[in-house]
């Protein structure tokens, strides 16, 4: 039989083998994560141990730097012909354009999760290189509801929606927090600070709505990259002329509902003969020589983005006027420098018979940050008392 010295020995000699085997499954090094593509890295199961191996994922650059409504050094990369992105906190100097090809080299990076979206951090900009090839991402059409649902398993990739109904920012221009709804659901758009398009005034409506996809907490968001991602809808603003009056031809100022208009020969006309919509009209004649009546009537104001303009027109139908046989003319004028000079934008010829007022629409086509303001001159040619032939005109509409 074993004595019991031999019998210590042998245990002793077992506990040191296991406790040497356990140690040697101790010390096995954590696999390396090398994704092959953005659908297999956001499928990555986050840990504190986590470590990534060298890599060469590719994807297309969805932000747009020079937009500047992204988070300093934050780059949204999309996988090409997938509703798979990631966003990238790069360090150091980067110089990525919106369609750029890159090649993702995460060995050394983190993976983690912020508000609810995934984001590789510890990364050098240098570990992110371009291919020389340029892409063009189509966005994803879908809807708000849509968004909501999907939003944290596509990541930050490139969305568009259409008819949606704007509201929020700051006192009505593209910056801070905007409210998207479809009649369905809501979602909202950050703007940035430094957003290249903050100082731009937001329609009311967009045809369209394009931008990467965010989460912050339980808020899910569409961010635009630049003004070109946003089609608005035409919007319009009706100035009706019915909110103040005076029947004098000489230069004043008057407030409407669209802001103050400076009527130079002209009145505000709410006689049975005077052709309107609504209570009164504005009657524009002028008298050449006389610098109180020089028959214009100018707004004082500018607004920004006007795409087109309509104006409703009509003769005074007083003897002298319907049977002129000179042209009975408005020169619908423009201003892009606050009123300090103007240039013909259309001339419009007066139906000297026509017993209803006639609209005309006016192409203006000013860019989404150019402010605009119309002058409406009576281009007559006058009678032999210098008086120019009396002109209704009413509901001047600007489509934006």
């Amino acid at each position: 039989m074993m004595n019991r010295a031999l019998r210590r020995s042998l245990a002793i000699i077992l506990l040191l083998s296991v406790w040497a085997c356990s140690k040697s499954e101790d010390a096995t090094p954590v696999p390396l994560s090398k994704p092959q593509n953005i659908t297999g890295l956001r499928k990555v199961q986050q840990s504190d141990d986590l470590k990534f191996g060298a890599t060469a994922i590719k994807g297309i650059v969805i932000s747009d730097a020079a937009g500047g409504n992204m988070e300093a050094g934050m780059v949204a990369v999309q996988e090409e012909g997938k509703d798979a992105a990631i966003l990238l906190q790069l360090s150091g100097d980067s110089n990525f354009a919106k369609g750029d090809e890159v090649t993702l080299n995460l060995e050394g990076a983190s993976l983690s999760s912020r508000e609810g979206e995934l984001v590789i951090s510890d990364l050098s900009a240098s570990a992110v290189e371009k291919t020389g090839r340029s892409v063009e991402v189509t966005p994803k059409a879908t809807t708000l509801s849509d968004i909501v649902v999907n939003a944290e398993f596509w990541g930050p990739i490139l969305v568009k929606v259409s008819d949606v109904n704007l509201s929020g920012g700051t006192e009505g221009r593209f910056e801070g927090e905007v409210v998207l709804r479809d009649g369905i659901g809501a979602v909202y758009s950050m703007l940035q600070p430094n957003t290249a398009f903050t100082d731009i005034n937001m329609p009311a409506m967009a045809n369209s709505y394009t931008g990467i996809v965010r989460i912050s907490g339980d808020k899910f968001y569409i961010n635009p990259r630049n003004i070109e991602d946003i089609v608005g809808g035409v919007t319009e603003t009706t100035e009706d002329f019915e909110d103040a009056s005076n029947t004098s031809y000489d230069v004043k100022e008057l407030s409407f509902k669209s802001g103050v208009w400076t009527l130079d020969g002209a009145i505000t006309a709410a006689t049975a003969a005077d052709m309107k919509n609504g209570a009164q009209s504005v009657r524009m004649q002028g008298t050449v020589g006389n610098d109180k009546r020089n028959g214009m009537v100018s707004m004082n104001f500018d607004l920004q983005g006007v795409k087109g303009l309509k104006v409703s027109h009509g003769i005074y139908p007083a003897s002298a006027e319907v049977a002129n046989m000179n042209p009975t003319t408005i020169d619908v004028e423009i201003s892009k420098d606050g009123g300090n000079t103007y240039t013909l934008l259309q001339q419009l010829t007066i139906d000297v018979q026509s017993k209803v007022l006639v609209t005309d629409e006016i192409a203006v086509n000013a860019a989404a940050n150019e402010q605009v303001r119309i002058r409406f001159v009576n281009s007559s040619t006058p009678f032999a008392n210098n008086n120019r032939p009396r002109i209704n005109i009413d509901d001047v509409v600007f489509q934006f």
